[in-house]
């Protein structure tokens, strides 16, 4: 099934068209990631005056309960980017997911609108000491609401953490949900996810880290509803 985002629907070019974005011209992100018999990789490239970064695969499967026969890893993180923009919290927007079959198996495309103004978590170097209070109090409240509804990252680097300052407000957004999945209980889905950003971040100090869990434990019991 393929999906266009409304933003572009209405456009007289072929967006809606598989074949488009798999042969739309771009510059290499992610060079091609040979695995098995597949492969995966993201291009750069601007299509109606919309940068965006499109993922392109051939026979790059992953295996669950609800899919036991493969699905394409594209089709799952586009999945999960439907779930957690609905919480409310950033990601970028889908602008085109499709998958067709083919002589030898299966191509997926997900095509992502480039997220205007946020940069990784890593480059937020020149903070003062009250912009990083703020911002581990913002990055707390954000993966203690991802984790209330059981849901682990699975690869949370600091280059997967997006931030954009709005004056002294942080906006913080979420990359790269390809490894996604829905764990058993919010602590499951927090423990691996705060252990592996703890181990792949530099912009937090000790002090500012326990800021950081103190918010995400917050929001933990909040809004339980969710």
């Amino acid at each position: 099934m393929n999906r266009l985002a409304p933003s572009l629907s209405a456009t007289t070019g072929k967006q809606d068209d598989f074949e488009h974005w798999w042969t739309l011209p771009g510059e290499w992100v992610e060079t091609p990631n040979e695995r098995r018999d597949g492969w995966s990789g993201v291009i750069r490239a601007l299509t109606d005056h919309t940068l965006c970064y499109v993922k392109r695969q051939r026979n790059h499967l992953c295996r669950t309960l609800s899919h036991p026969l493969g699905w394409p890893t594209a089709s799952r993180e586009a999945h999960f980017l439907d779930a957690v923009r609905n919480l409310g919290l950033r990601v970028p927007e889908t602008v085109y997911h499709g998958v067709r079959k083919y002589s030898r198996g299966t191509e997926a495309v997900l095509a992502t609108r480039a997220l205007d103004g946020f940069t990784a978590l890593s480059e937020h170097t020149g903070l003062s000491e009250a912009q990083r209070e703020t911002l581990a109090t913002e990055l707390g409240r954000v993966l203690g609401v991802l984790h209330r509804a059981r849901l682990q990252h699975g690869c949370l680097y600091d280059k997967h953490v997006m931030v954009r300052w709005q004056g002294e407000q942080p906006d913080v957004a979420l990359l790269d949900l390809e490894k996604m999945r829905r764990r058993f209980s919010a602590d499951a889905a927090a423990k691996r996810d705060l252990d592996q950003l703890q181990r792949h971040q530099s912009i937090l100090t000790p002090a500012q880290w326990e800021m950081m869990l103190a918010s995400h434990r917050q929001a933990l019991v909040e809004n339980t509803g969710i």
